[in-house]
């Protein structure tokens, strides 16, 4: 689900519950989604849906406004405005609760999770050591899935460089993916 940079602070302090789009949006309550922010495309979190609900712009009130962030709702249809262009008291949005299930300090860049089908660098570590034998990839691979396992994603790139975690994940989502563990 892709959120604006401005709101990842007010979402991973739990002052942001919901996010209302325009129009029809489908998605299931109890579904699990990355949070990706704009515009770095980086995912933040995942977070669990929590309600799907249908209204006219002009049936929000100011609880739906205070769920998602704003004090009232002339605020919240002054945002909105902004985001999808004039808005009339008939048009029809979609509010979508959520519940952040789990933070990524460091961010996690979505063409990355794309490359690993939607598993997270920290899962495909895991896996690793615990199959590094059925795998037998290079030292420094392992030393890269070793720091990402045991100090996280960004002190790996850090160490690292960005290209090569990239690399080394992939190779070891592919060894992973070739022996049938994922």
């Amino acid at each position: 689900m892709l959120i604006d940079s401005a709101y990842k602070s007010r979402i991973l302090r739990g002052d942001k519950v919901t996010t209302i789009r325009y129009g029809d949006y489908e998605v299931k309550p109890g579904s699990e989604v990355y949070l990706v922010i704009r515009p770095s495309d980086t995912a933040v979190a995942k977070v669990r849906i929590t309600k799907v609900e249908k209204k006219k712009i002009m049936e929000l009130t100011n609880e739906d406004a205070k769920a998602d962030g704003f004090s009232d709702v002339k605020e919240l249809l002054q945002e909105l405005s902004k985001i999808y262009g004039e808005l009339h008291g008939d048009d029809e949005v979609t509010i979508i609760g959520f519940e952040v299930v789990k933070r990524f300090d460091d961010g996690i860049p979505l063409k990355w999770l794309k490359g690993l089908n939607y598993r997270e660098p920290g899962e495909i570590a895991r896996l690793y050591l615990e199959n590094q034998e059925k795998l037998n990839l290079n030292r420094e691979t392992d030393f890269i899935m070793r720091r990402i396992y045991n100090e996280g994603l960004g002190k790996a790139v850090r160490t690292f460089g960005p290209k090569k975690v990239q690399n080394a994940l992939l190779k070891v989502y592919h060894g992973l993916y070739a022996e049938g563990l994922i």
